[in-house]
Formats: structure tokens, sequence, C-alpha cells
């Protein structure tokens, strides 16, 4: 079964769309659909470490491997620290109500040991 939140696409169909896919320990997908300007935002906020991008930021600055198939985020752990670490003053309310989502959905992803992958579509 497949549940699909499009809270953070609506308004944007047809637009750029990413989607961070949990796959549930009972065999269900959990659906987060966001319109790309969303996460766009969240992104371009984290900045360099002192050795260069780390964690998602180095994904999506470096590689974007998300765009030529599903991606399986590898670290989740980091990509949660990075997220959290965001100063969401930066970020208008839809995207800090996001940023809120995304890392909810990591850690408990985190905790059960689940999957998540990042789709471009």
């Amino acid at each position: 079964m497949e549940i699909i939140n499009s809270t953070y696409y609506e308004g944007y169909e047809g637009e750029g769309e990413i989607q961070f896919i949990r796959y549930l320990s009972n065999g269900d997908r959990y659906i987060l659909r966001i319109w790309d300007g969303y996460f766009d935002e969240i992104i371009r906020i984290i900045k360099p470490e002192e050795h260069g991008w780390t964690g998602l930021a180095y994904y999506y600055n470096v590689e974007e491997p998300w765009c030529e198939e599903p991606w399986r985020i590898p670290d989740i752990d980091v990509v949660l620290k990075q997220l959290k670490k965001i100063e969401s003053d930066q970020l208008n309310k839809e995207a800090k109500e996001l940023l809120i989502e995304v890392c909810q959905m990591l850690l408990v992803s985190m905790n059960l040991n689940e999957d998540v992958w990042i789709v471009d579509e």
C-alpha cells in the first residue's frame, strides 16, 4: 500500500517534483511529494564544511544521483544532523514546515532501520 502526502506539491502540479519515499517495515511506502522549489530553498541554506560538501548537500551540489534513478539515502543520520542545523528563520512558512516533516520522517526511519529514497519526478 502507498500512503501519499502531497501537501508540499499541491498548487505546483506539472512543475519539478522531488519525492522522499520511506519504505515502512510492514512493506508499505510513505511518499512525501515536494515541489522542488521548497527542496531547493532548504538545501541552498546548507553551507560547505571545512573540507567541502557533506551529506545531502554534497549529493545535491556535486552529483544529484536522484536525477537519473531512485536513490537511497546512505547516511540518514548525517543528513538528519545536517538538516537540524538549518536556521529555519531563513525559510518561508511552507519550507519551514517541510523541513520539520522531513526531519521527522528521517528520524523515525533511522530508529526503525528503514530505507528512505529520493526520486526526481
